[in-house]
């Protein structure tokens, strides 16, 4: 018997369920992370920790609710994202189906939480089961997965990552599921075959957190090396907030300039504007998208000091908040290198 007339044949008996999920392709799994892809990924290092963190705060869970507003621009892009801070790198692994993710955070406790996502995300297989893991009543079984944990040292981090953050994580997580169900946007933690493909990079090992300095001389140096090894370009960059706590200096520049960027590449950022709230998605941030090559060209030039030299470029979109910063920086008279 056909498959064309199999399906008929349980559509006429009443089966439709069946032969729909039948019909549907199954997604698609990651493979196993290869050797030398953890090779080349061990490599990279640490950066050492700050002498001060910004705003004297762990950065456990973003104040940024707005993300959606990228979603078309990261839906299927594939590849590599680069991200750092937190929950919002999950959600854009989701939307681009993210063959590998790579996270970075000065700040070593914020690092210790990712270890916490990813511990979580190969228990739970389901993104009921994950969030409810952050709960009062999941605490316990949490805390047992994180004595497990082989390594001493990591153990003791993620013990002591889990007892700050937990429900701080866990409001942020079920404000999002609401928040983001009523925007229609489907993301990991709400819909079935994002949150599976998120776990699967879990699984499989595709999921990287380091302690890292955007303007340190280790980590996205060692992150470049080990893309070129690999044969990976980014494809999304999440920077967040970041660059709102550093000057480009030459090393901050040459650390975001030489990283391979993919030729459809997106870097979004956000911009902290509480002061013009209509000028925001959320009430706090501009969010902006720009290619990662173009990017990579005001990065190349020495005038480029800090992210409000490439912000002033920004063009507004029919969406409140959100802008696109277009083309590579316009010419300045004069040699600039």
């Amino acid at each position: 018997m056909n498959f064309g007339r199999q399906i008929a044949i349980l559509l006429a008996t009443g089966l439709a369920t069946v032969a729909l999920a039948i019909a549907r392709p199954a997604a698609a799994q990651l493979s196993p992370l290869p050797d030398a892809w953890r090779a080349a990924l061990a490599k990279v290092g640490t950066d050492p920790p700050p002498k001060a963190l910004a705003a004297d705060a762990h950065f456990v869970r973003s104040d940024e609710s707005a993300h959606f507003v990228a979603y078309g621009h990261l839906k299927d892009l594939g590849g590599v994202l680069l991200g750092v801070g937190t929950d919002p790198n999950y959600l854009m692994a989701g939307w681009m189906k993210a063959e590998l993710v790579l996270l970075v955070d000065f700040d070593q406790v914020v690092a210790d939480v990712h270890t916490l996502y990813i511990l979580a995300l190969r228990h739970a297989e389901t993104a009921d089961a994950f969030v409810q893991l952050w709960s009062a009543k999941g605490a316990p079984k949490f805390a047992e997965l994180v004595a497990a944990m082989p390594d001493a040292a990591a153990r003791r981090r993620a013990q002591a990552a889990l007892k700050l953050a937990r429900h701080v994580i866990w409001d942020r997580l079920v404000t999002l599921r609401k928040d983001y169900k009523a925007q229609k946007v489907p993301m990991a933690f709400t819909d079935a075959d994002q949150y599976a493909h998120v776990r699967d990079l879990a699984l499989k090992d595709r999921i990287w957190a380091w302690r890292g300095d955007l303007t340190g001389a280790a980590t996205m140096t060692g992150i470049q090396g080990a893309l070129k090894a690999l044969g990976r370009e980014v494809s999304a960059f999440y920077i967040t907030n970041a660059e709102a706590y550093f000057d480009y200096t030459a090393q901050a520049r040459k650390n975001l300039r030489d990283l391979p960027y993919g030729e459809k590449s997106i870097v979004l950022r956000t911009q902290g504007v509480p002061s013009k709230a209509t000028e925001t998605a959320d009430g706090h941030y501009r969010y902006m998208v720009q290619n990662g090559r173009d990017f990579a060209a005001w990065m190349a030039l020495k005038r480029t000091t800090s992210a409000k030299t490439i912000c002033w470029s920004r063009k507004p979109t029919k969406v409140q908040g959100f802008f696109t910063i277009p083309g590579p920086p316009p010419p300045k008279a004069g040699k600039s290198k």
